[in-house]
């Protein structure tokens, strides 16, 4: 459900993982140093959960999670506390009914958050439009206006001026 490049499993360096129901679990990138012929479990889901975004950070990094209704919550990577690979994680945004996660970004201040929409509406927002959350597991602030032209959120990330972007419906 999720994929990651790793070029090596070095000390001090972590997986955070994001699942749909908000659910949000970061482990040591060392826990999944050594190969095992069947695989190893890297998160327990609830049922009815899936695994939606995988993203290899420092340990110091900020992170914003947005919502298909459009919310977004922005904390550090250290609200959320190391767990080991078995563990089911921890509330990163509280959900309406109904609701689901959109996208994960990593916080870059030289760079731009995008939002794009269902119907192919695209926002840029600068990070400092999102105050740090001082607890994980926060309802979030609005990043897009969610309407029936605008549909619901359907992705985000991180952007430069200078990048380009391609949509696949």
């Amino acid at each position: 459900t999720a994929a990651i490049s790793v070029p090596s499993f070095e000390e001090g360096e972590y997986l955070t993982m994001v699942t749909k129901r908000g659910i949000i679990k970061r482990t040591l990138l060392t826990e999944y140093a050594y190969k095992r012929r069947g695989g190893k479990i890297a998160l327990t889901l609830d049922e009815g959960d899936e695994l939606v975004f995988v993203r290899h950070t420092k340990g110091n990094s900020e992170i914003i999670i947005a919502t298909r209704q459009g919310l977004a919550v922005r904390y550090t990577e250290e609200n959320v506390r190391c767990m080991g690979r078995v563990a089911r994680g921890v509330i990163g945004i509280r959900l309406e009914n109904g609701d689901e996660v959109a996208g994960v970004a990593l916080v870059d201040d030289t760079r731009k958050l995008i939002t794009i929409t269902e119907n192919g509406y695209g926002k840029r927002t600068d990070f400092n439009d999102f105050r740090i959350m001082k607890n994980r597991g926060g309802r979030g602030v609005t990043c897009h206006k969610i309407s029936e032209k605008t549909g619901l959120l359907a992705s985000i990330s991180t952007v430069d001026e200078d990048d380009d972007i391609m949509m696949i419906t």
